[in-house]
């Protein structure tokens, strides 16, 4: 389909134009790679972790969203986490590539509890291929030539509270809004009134959630998280999965927006970790819009590939099995 083409074209050729991307890797299920939402993440898995994971939302709608990303999660001693990834999102014309870098410092407050404190570095290039959509104008100036943002600094923070069987986490992991303002002399002087601007928003989040033992060989792990954007609807994200033996993760998510009276629900899916050989883990999502994208698209594929192991220093924090 060319919806998102069409679209795109039309909106390029309104003036003036505001530009808007996905703003952070969107994921369907940060439970596999939960730094994603908060430095103070980094750190906080029972294993240390390498993965790899790719998200293609929207199949069948050329020009959706599609991210990649690769990543590490490392429980360093002194109580010091460490995470890093590299992040890439592609929607339309527009490609943004994010490297993140957290350090989580886990401290402990009572017999029971501890506090994890993050930040985090990213470092940002967005890019504007221009070229590649389509139009009724060949040879039109503002359709020769593709913008880039250069290189963008910004930071992030997170605080994580949990016991063995409870956490409780709030991060800003984008604290300062940016914008990319492109001057006439970029764009050539055919189209002399054109003023672009490139808008990343700051973002909240706000999670909780629980590692409940069923049986020696069964847990439940319910988690919610709710999403903040300036100037973008009110997410929530609602998960209940079920692991069993630590080798077989199955579970149901639900997003929905606090705003649409009529359309709360925007997606549902389904989830399913498989841990095979000793320490690889390999896990699938399909999600299923409900919003009206479904007149367009009915599917959602994320899959992920970690490889695990256990640290070798000595535990000094309880790092309970909240997150696959």
């Amino acid at each position: 389909m060319k919806y998102l083409s069409n679209l795109f074209a039309a909106i390029i050729l309104s003036v003036p134009l505001h530009v808007w991307g996905q703003q952070e890797a969107m994921f369907g299920q940060y439970i596999f790679n939960n730094s994603v939402i908060s430095p103070a993440q980094a750190g906080a898995n029972h294993e240390n972790q390498w993965g790899a994971i790719a998200r293609s939302q929207w199949m069948g709608i050329d020009g959706a969203p599609r991210t990649e990303s690769i990543y590490a999660n490392l429980r360093l001693p002194r109580q010091i986490g460490l995470a890093f990834g590299l992040y890439q999102d592609r929607l339309g014309p527009e490609k943004n590539l994010h490297f993140m870098t957290d350090v989580a410092y886990h401290a402990r407050l009572t017999e029971d509890w501890r506090l994890a404190g993050g930040i985090r570095l990213i470092m940002s290039n967005f890019r504007m291929n221009y070229t590649d959509i389509p139009n009724i104008q060949p040879g039109d100036p503002f359709f020769q030539e593709d913008l880039t943002s250069g290189l963008l600094i910004n930071v992030g923070a997170g605080l994580l509270a949990y016991n063995g069987t409870y956490y409780f986490g709030i991060s800003t992991p984008r604290a300062f809004g940016s914008h990319l303002e492109v001057l006439d002399s970029q764009i050539g002087d055919g189209n002399p009134n054109v003023n672009i601007k490139d808008i990343v928003s700051r973002h909240y989040f706000a999670y909780a959630g629980a590692n409940y033992i069923l049986s020696d060989e069964t847990t439940f792990l319910p988690s919610v998280l709710v999403r903040h954007v300036i100037d973008a609807p009110l997410q929530t994200d609602l998960n209940a999965i079920f692991g069993y033996r630590n080798m077989l993760e199955a579970g149901v998510f639900l997003r929905s927006n606090l705003v649409e009276k009529h359309n709360r629900v925007d997606a549902i899916g389904l989830l399913i970790g498989i841990r095979f050989l000793p320490n690889w883990h390999f896990g699938y999502l399909y999600e299923y819009p409900v919003s009206d994208i479904k007149l367009g698209s009915r599917q959602t594929h994320e899959v992920s590939l970690r490889f695990l192991l256990e640290p070798r220093h000595d535990r000094v924090v309880i790092h309970p099995r909240f997150f696959l």
